[in-house]
């Protein structure tokens, strides 16, 4: 369980960083904005593929 909930934070962090280093570069086009928000939605979907995955890794060990 230490595991997923570093994975956890390790995309909690990665994302605001993202976010940060936007906020950095100042505005963005909007096709720009497009991308940038499409990718941030796949890599939630990948993400949550993960997850269903290490669950059921850990149903397969208990």
């Amino acid at each position: 369980m230490e595991h997923k909930k570093r994975l956890e934070e390790l995309n909690k962090e990665s994302l605001q960083r993202i976010d940060d280093y936007v906020k950095a570069k100042g505005t963005l086009k909007e096709e720009d904005h497009a991308r940038l928000h499409k990718a941030k939605d796949e890599w939630q979907v990948a993400w949550n593929k993960m997850m269903e995955a290490m669950m059921v890794l850990e149903r397969l060990e208990i």
